[in-house]
Formats: C-alpha cells, sequence, structure tokens
C-alpha cells in the first residue's frame, strides 16, 4: 500500500509526469533525479519561451544523456529541430551516469553553450567532479553547431559557489539555471553573471519547487 502511494500520480505537467516519491527528494537532504530536474527545465521553457520563438533551449536530462553518450556525427537527428539562429543559449544537466538506456549516476553540473560567445561553460558545484565529461560533451556540442574550423572552441570552467554536502549538485544545477536565464535575458551573455547569489538560492530552492508544484496542482485541478 505505502509503494502505491509512493507512486501515485501528485502532477501533470506537459510531458512531465510527477509523482509523491519525486516530491519526497525535496522534503529533505536527498540527491535530486531526472524528474525533478526535467519538470523545471520544462517550467523554465514554457516561462521564458513565448509566441512560438524559442531563445532558450533547456535540454531535458534524458536527451542530454542520450547525447552525451552519443557520436556527434548523429546529433543531427536529435538536434535539427533546434533553431540555431534564433537560439541565445543552450543548457544542458550533466550526469555522470555512463549508460545510455537508464537513469543514475551520482553527480550533477551543468554544461551552456551561448550563441554570443560561441563557447560552452560548464558550472560544477563540486570541484570539476564532471570536469571530463563536460569537456568531452562540450567538444561535440561546439563541433555539431560550429564550423569545424571555428578557431575558438574552448570550454570555460566559470568560478561559482561550491556544495557543502554530497546531496545538492541537482539543486545547485537548478539555481545556475535561473542566474544564467536572467542574465542572459539581459545581457545576451553567459560571462557577466553574479553567480555568488546561488549559494543563497540553494537554501530555499526546495522549498520554492514544493510550492511552485503545489500552485501548479491547483491551477490543473481548477482548470479540470
Amino acid at each position: 500500500m505505502a509503494k502505491d502511494v509512493m507512486n501515485k500520480i501528485v502532477l501533470s505537467y506537459y510531458d512531465c509526469l510527477l509523482r509523491a516519491n519525486d516530491l519526497a527528494l525535496l522534503q529533505g537532504t536527498h540527491w535530486l533525479n531526472d524528474i525533478i530536474i526535467g519538470f523545471y527545465f520544462e517550467y523554465l521553457d514554457k516561462k521564458f519561451n513565448k509566441n512560438e520563438r524559442t531563445e532558450l533551449y533547456f535540454i531535458s536530462p534524458e536527451l542530454t544523456q542520450l547525447l552525451k553518450m552519443t557520436d556527434s556525427s548523429q546529433y543531427s537527428q536529435f538536434l535539427d529541430s533546434i533553431k540555431i539562429s534564433e537560439c541565445k543559449c543552450i543548457l544542458f544537466p550533466l550526469n555522470n551516469c555512463d549508460r545510455k538506456d537508464a537513469a543514475g549516476g551520482s553527480h550533477w553540473s551543468l554544461l551552456v553553450y551561448c550563441k554570443q560567445d560561441r563557447r560552452c561553460y560548464h558550472f560544477d558545484s563540486s570541484n570539476g567532479g564532471n570536469d571530463g565529461i563536460a569537456s568531452k560533451f562540450a567538444k561535440n556540442i561546439m563541433s555539431y553547431i560550429l564550423n569545424e574550423n571555428e578557431p575558438n572552441k574552448k570550454l570555460v570552467k566559470p568560478d561559482c559557489p561550491q556544495q557543502d554536502n554530497c546531496y545538492d549538485c541537482g539543486v545547485y544545477v537548478l539555481c545556475f539555471a535561473d542566474v544564467i536565464t536572467e542574465n542572459i535575458i539581459k545581457h545576451g551573455r553567459v560571462d557577466s553573471g553574479d553567480y555568488s547569489q546561488v549559494k543563497k538560492l540553494v537554501c530555499t530552492k526546495r522549498t520554492e519547487l514544493l510550492n511552485l508544484i503545489n500552485e501548479l496542482k491547483h491551477k490543473s485541478n481548477i482548470n479540470n
């Protein structure tokens, strides 16, 4: 019976299904799964991209994992729908899972491609735990987006706040995404953002997410 309760669907939001066991991850000192991160990226997409014009691409954890484990020569079948000419930045939540067909892993970080800078940025809250993964993935992404002879293909690792525990990496990814998108909208750049505020944002992000989910659930119930 308890298992059935935890599997109960709490919110259906576009392509995301949130269950009670997903929400439980926000109610304590737990590592966030791909469902929670995917939900928030879906929410950011609906919030910032209006009128059928997409300037900020929030790539799901599932697609990011698939791309990470796929040769870049095959990227066109997954990313050709992205209109690079309209794109300001693309955000990829990176996980250290090494399987293409399953969720998992133990650490999240955020890779961001910025059109104006023509480069990728890697935000990692755990002292470069995903550096090797990010370096290879950034090279593949830039090879797909940019000309093969592009001289400015390099991965930038900005100074960013570091987590004080082993479970908040996913929360940091979401807060990095908040600050980055705000900065992109205002300035069109990633490298001019004030990321020192992220650590403070992390302290309240789980509660903020729970409130957001409850608000969306309430709206859904009214509309139904």
